[in-house]
């Protein structure tokens, strides 16, 4: 069955999405590293992302949306290689959810911020949600290059290496999530808890329960 479905994938898509990819690397490494290199190290120390947002100007808003964008083209690789979809329609498909998904889990986070008076917290969450989420997206890329293109089919394995990163990035958002809201905005950890459960977890089993089922 396996060989059979080789034969008929299509790969000219994949190319152009990986292409796609690295190109957005390639801009975001010669033009906006600075600022790039800053927002992916605020993952391992605060003092980064401080930073980062103090710096806020029209080059981070500039690396805000390239990493954007090579976030969900590395999404939209990662789960149509999984799911075995190879044409254009279930590519779009899965693009455009994954798109829908993050603009509606940052506008319900800004329209609770401003309805609860707290727009720097929910500025805040968003900043941190999405800074982990591109920080896989990051990483995503030569991960890929080697599932879709590698000479033998060891794709399983570079797809374990990638879910070993989103799992360690996921409880490192989880934590950082919870250290600010609980020590800086002395929130309850109840609503905290709920937050992380349905704008964090509950989307991610969806998703498995899809791939997987």
């Amino acid at each position: 069955m396996q060989p059979l479905i080789k034969l008929t994938y299509n790969q000219d898509l994949f190319f152009i999405l990986i292409i796609l990819s690295f190109l957005l690397i390639a801009l975001i490494k010669g033009l906006y590293w600075k600022h790039a290199k800053l927002l992916f190290m605020g993952v391992f120390a605060q003092r980064y992302a401080n930073q980062y947002l103090r710096e806020e100007n029209v080059f981070t808003q500039r690396v805000n949306i390239l990493t954007s964008l090579l976030m969900i083209v590395n999404f939209t690789l990662l789960v149509v290689k999984i799911c075995f979809e190879n044409n254009l329609q279930s590519v779009f498909l899965v693009f455009c959810c994954i798109c829908a998904y993050f603009f509606f889990k940052i506008m319900i986070i800004k329209l609770l911020g401003l309805l609860f008076k707290l727009m720097d917290l929910a500025k805040l969450t968003v900043f941190f949600t999405l800074m982990f989420d591109r920080t896989f997206g990051f990483l995503l890329s030569p991960m890929l290059l080697f599932i879709c293109f590698f000479a033998y089919d060891m794709s399983y394995v570079f797809i374990s290496i990638s879910f070993f990163f989103f799992v360690s990035l996921l409880l490192l958002k989880v934590i950082w999530l919870w250290r600010i809201g609980t020590e800086s905005f002395g929130l309850s950890r109840f609503y905290i808890f709920l937050y992380l459960c349905i704008f964090e977890i509950t989307p991610i089993l969806f998703l498995f329960k899809d791939v997987f089922y």
